[in-house]
């Protein structure tokens, strides 16, 4: 088991890696040019998206569904709400079946929180004269 991990940068990325690495017990070092709500990062107003992508590790759906958990649970925590917002998921698609790309993940119960949808362009342009 590695017993130090260097992290380098403060933005989300950095700072999620070095919470998750803490989480685990594994000691870190974080090392950054600047302080992470800087004006000068990007991160200090950057939003992030959850998706799992396909990929041939039969464990990326539990890690993919861990994550979207703690997401959850970060966006309904009063104390932590302003650091998460979790909004609907939309796809769009060229082809007319929709049906036959729809991910797994996006059917499961635990991802209901996502609203996930599928969209061709047809149905886009149909939804925006709707609300004019």
């Amino acid at each position: 088991m590695t017993s130090k991990v260097l992290v380098v940068g403060s933005g989300v990325i950095g700072l999620r890696t070095a919470r998750e690495l803490l989480r685990r017990q594994i000691r870190v070092s974080l090392v950054s040019p600047k302080h992470p709500l800087h004006p000068s990062t990007c991160s200090m107003g950057a939003g992030g998206l959850w998706m799992p992508f396909h990929c041939d590790d039969t464990r990326t759906d539990r890690w993919s569904f861990e994550t979207l958990s703690e997401l959850n649970s970060l966006s309904s925590n009063s104390s932590s709400g302003d650091l998460v917002e979790v909004l609907p998921a939309v796809a769009f698609h060229r082809n007319e079946d929709k049906s036959s790309d729809i991910p797994a993940w996006a059917t499961d119960a635990k991802a209901k929180s996502l609203s996930f949808r599928q969209l061709h362009i047809d149905d886009l342009y149909e939804e925006s004269k709707s609300r004019k």
